[in-house]
């Protein structure tokens, strides 16, 4: 299979959205259950992922629900409202 014959097979779009600005640092958080996610059990992670899973557990977003700009921008309140200071990019 060529590669224009792959492109043209496999039709799908991307998005990243990064933790934070580039003149930034991500932060991790010791204990995600101060998300509200399903079965945190304690661990730690990335207070953006973290946070990107509240949005979307909560709605029950499936992803044509919501634009990736509104998802951002949710993203974006919650984390200064926990006084995270990263501030996540699409």
């Amino acid at each position: 299979m060529t590669s224009e014959q792959a492109q043209n097979a496999i039709r799908s779009e991307f998005r990243m959205i990064s933790g934070c600005e580039d003149k930034q640092t991500s932060a991790d958080v010791s204990n995600v259950g101060s998300f509200q996610l399903p079965d945190p059990a304690g661990r730690a992670g990335g207070a953006c992922t973290s946070t990107l899973l509240n949005v979307l557990y909560r709605d029950r977003v499936r992803p044509d629900d919501k634009s990736f700009k509104e998802l951002l921008l949710e993203m974006r309140e919650i984390l200064q409202s926990k006084g995270f200071t990263q501030i996540p990019q699409l």
